[in-house]
């Protein structure tokens, strides 16, 4: 019997020869194995690359603050804000809003509290503007806090619906304050608000009115205007609105929506 240990050496090359084919396999699987890395490599960079990559986001509108007229309360701009969000404007920019008094004060002092608004809504919303979407008595206080305030810095549009920008004759409601203020188009308040531009900071803010021909309320119709916005629109025809509707007209919206979306990027 043979141990081993005395194993002849003639037997020590038939070892050897046996060792060999082991080796080459172990070296061809390994070879295998980095070709099957590579290749599973090479695949995925390719899926990766050829996956579509996703589109930067676009950018959001401005915050937009509706704020009714004398006597109004904010669910007065709920057509609006409806409006607006159906058309793609996320609910979480949107806010309506009026001052303690619906506007039947001094129009200054709700100037004063729309800057805090603004403020509010810029804090709440990380905007660097807001866009006032205003109606009425509104659409004074509104400019003022515009040319007085802070307004000039963060404000990027301004829309003015059936505004007594110079005053109305239809003014019988003078136990208001704020009436008083745009009771005819000589009140220290408005003299003061007009002069010397109808349109402060517009380099900066982009200014629209919308009035109508129907409008008995702020008369005569063309005291809506303001010199130097950036467009006057007017409605007209058997389909003019009149004051109370005209801030839920579609038309009047729609005017609204492209006016927005033409000037975001001014």
């Amino acid at each position: 019997m043979l141990h081993a240990s005395t194993t002849p050496r003639g037997t020590a090359s038939t070892h050897t020869g046996v060792r060999r084919p082991t080796r080459r396999r172990r070296l061809l699987s390994a070879s295998l194995a980095a070709l099957l890395t590579t290749s599973l490599l090479g695949l995925a960079s390719q899926a990766s690359s050829a996956a579509p990559r996703p589109a930067p986001a676009a950018a959001g509108h401005d915050p937009v603050i509706m704020i009714p007229g004398m006597t109004g309360t904010p669910s007065n701009m709920n057509s609006m804000k409806s409006n607006l969000q159906t058309n793609g404007w996320p609910a979480d920019r949107l806010f309506t809003w009026t001052d303690t008094s619906s506007m039947t004060q001094d129009l200054a002092k709700a100037a004063q509290q729309l800057s805090v608004k603004v403020d509010q809504v810029r804090s709440q919303t990380g905007a660097d503007k807001v866009v006032l979407a205003t109606w009425s008595a509104s659409t004074l206080a509104a400019r003022y806090y515009i040319k007085n305030l802070d307004g000039g810095d963060k404000v990027s549009q301004y829309i003015g619906f059936a505004g007594p920008q110079h005053g109305t004759t239809n003014n019988g409601c003078q136990w208001y304050v704020s009436c008083q203020q745009f009771a005819s188009p000589n009140t220290p308040f408005l003299k003061a608000l007009n002069h010397p531009s109808e349109v402060p900071f517009n380099d900066r803010i982009d200014y629209l009115t919308i009035r109508s021909t129907a409008d008995i309320n702020a008369t005569p119709v063309d005291t809506a205007k303001l010199a130097g916005a950036d467009e006057n629109h007017l409605m007209s025809g058997p389909t003019a609105p009149n004051h109370l509707m005209i801030i839920s007209n579609a038309a009047a919206l729609a005017k609204m929506r492209s006016f927005i979306t033409a000037h975001e990027n001014d």
